[in-house]
């Protein structure tokens, strides 16, 4: 894997202090004694959105092991690698760095296979935000409508690349050994995208219970107001690089600007966006560091 470059790098880093003392400023700014956020007026959705994790975390299960239980049987190993995709992907940007953990489990030669599949994984989980985001566009008046069509053809883009993308090259042949194994596992992934994709459309779902479930606990009652703002949210923030895993800050600063003008205050924004990613980054890759420490020397599944 190529090394990023010091400038790209640096650039996420300005943003990132950027966008930090951004947040910084606007809660110096607000009134705290309108917040709700230290106190749970229903703390029943704080439980199932605590609760969520499982069904967050499971659906990301079931992808993974729909794309590697043919390359190897043993369950196992299967749990072992997806835990330790979970902590790689927790320390590299957008979290997409999740095939550098799975992939010291199986042969070299199966590697290139890890990794694509973990691309079109990602990829599979893009297409949701695109999609509802793009219903969002319509429903917020600050949002210029404008958008919601951008998102709408960008996701159809995507979502015939998706289906349809080792058709729109051309089928030369080669000798070139890596280009024809690449090719071969295109097709062994094709038939495992629909269950890709209805796997990520469950999880986007769940995701957004848990952003609403959060908004419930500290007393907002508005559900399509608080979902069509949550869909725009990770929209905002999927076309924004990150620093690493999580969007944290960037999915914040999103909230900010969201929920500004609104029946929302923002120091409460901000504070189920920090649970957000507690429940749905921190904790994960804290259980998968527990659960990965014993066996971080795999045996015969490292090489050929």
């Amino acid at each position: 894997m190529k090394k990023q470059r010091p400038g790209r790098a640096l650039v996420k880093v300005l943003l990132f202090v950027t966008l930090l003392g951004f947040i910084a400023y606007r809660l110096w700014n607000e009134n705290w004694s309108q917040m709700n956020g230290l106190h749970f007026r229903n703390p029943t959705y704080l439980i199932l959105a605590f609760l969520l994790i499982i069904a967050n975390q499971g659906c990301e299960w079931f992808k993974w092991k729909t794309t590697a239980e043919h390359l190897i049987s043993d369950t196992s190993v299967l749990r072992k690698s997806f835990f330790s995709g979970i902590g790689a992907g927790f320390l590299t940007p957008n979290g997409w760095g999740n095939f550098l953990g799975r992939m010291v489990y199986f042969r070299k030669r199966d590697r290139m296979y890890i990794v694509l599949a973990s691309f079109v994984s990602n990829v599979s989980q893009v297409l949701p935000t695109l999609i509802f985001g793009a219903i969002a566009c319509f429903f917020i008046p600050k949002i210029p409508v404008s958008l919601g069509y951008v998102s709408i053809a960008v996701s159809t883009f995507i979502l015939i690349c998706f289906f349809f993308g080792e058709h729109l090259l051309p089928k030369r042949r080669t000798r070139n050994k890596f280009l024809r194994h690449f090719r071969l596992f295109q097709e062994q992934l094709g038939s495992l995208r629909v269950s890709l994709f209805g796997w990520s459309f469950i999880r986007f779902q769940v995701f957004s219970a848990q952003y609403v479930l959060l908004f419930m606990a500290f007393g907002y009652t508005d559900i399509w107001f608080l979902l069509t703002s949550v869909w725009m949210i990770f929209l905002l923030t999927s076309i924004v690089p990150s620093l690493w895993s999580g969007k944290i800050v960037i999915r914040e600063t999103a909230a900010i600007f969201v929920f500004t003008g609104t029946m929302v205050s923002i120091p409460d924004a901000v504070i189920v966006s920090l649970l957000i990613w507690v429940f749905n980054n921190a904790i994960p890759a804290a259980v998968s560091s527990i659960a990965w420490l014993p066996v971080s020397k795999p045996d015969v599944h490292v090489v050929d």
